[in-house]
C-alpha cells in the first residue's frame, strides 16, 4: 500500500466566500437578538401616563409665561469659603427696586449623580438681597437652582450651571 502525500492546505476563493458569508451571519444574527430582546422589553412610554406629562407641561408653560410677565431679575454670585461655598442672591422688580420679605430656596444638583444634591438655606439680609453657605462643597460641575416662592407657588425659577474650583 503506497502513502498518498499530503498537500498542504490552499486558500481559495471559495474559502474566502465562506469565511466572509460567515463573518456576516454571525453579525445580523447577534443584530436581531439585540432587536428583538430591546422590542421585547421597551414599551416606548418615557413617563407613565403621557396626559398627565403633558398637562404638567402646559401648566410649566403658563407657569413661565407667568414668570416673565413678572420682569424680576435674580443675580447670584458663588463664592468658596474655605472648603464650603457661601451664595449671594439678589432680587429686584422690574424698575430695579429690591424686592424684600420674598420666601427663597436654592440647590446646589451635581448633572452627575442626583445624591450629591445640596440644599442651601437662604436667609434675608439688606432688602433684596438673600445669602446662604455650606461648609463643605466639592469641586466641580454643579446647577444653582433659586426659587422665588410665594402663596401661589414657585413664582420665580432660575437655574445656571457653575464649575466650582
Amino acid at each position: 500500500m503506497q502513502a498518498h502525500p499530503v498537500s498542504p492546505f490552499r486558500l481559495t476563493g471559495r474559502h474566502v466566500l465562506l469565511a466572509f458569508a460567515g463573518f456576516f451571519a454571525t453579525i445580523a444574527a447577534a443584530d436581531a437578538v439585540l432587536v428583538s430582546s430591546a422590542l421585547r422589553t421597551f414599551t416606548g412610554l418615557e413617563a407613565a401616563s403621557p396626559y398627565h406629562a403633558g398637562q404638567v407641561y402646559a401648566a410649566e408653560l403658563a407657569r413661565a409665561r407667568a414668570q416673565g410677565a413678572r420682569h424680576w431679575r435674580l443675580d447670584s454670585a458663588l463664592a468658596r469659603d474655605g472648603a464650603g461655598a457661601r451664595l449671594t442672591v439678589s432680587l429686584r422688580g422690574p424698575d430695579g427696586t429690591p424686592l424684600p420679605g420674598k420666601d427663597l430656596r436654592a440647590r446646589l444638583e451635581r448633572p452627575t449623580d442626583a445624591r450629591l444634591d445640596q440644599v442651601l438655606p437662604l436667609a434675608a439680609g439688606d432688602p433684596g438681597t438673600y445669602a446662604g453657605g455650606l461648609d463643605a462643597l466639592p469641586p466641580g460641575q454643579w446647577r444653582l437652582v433659586v426659587e422665588v416662592t410665594g402663596p401661589d407657588g414657585v413664582e420665580l425659577r432660575r437655574e445656571r450651571r457653575l464649575t466650582v474650583e
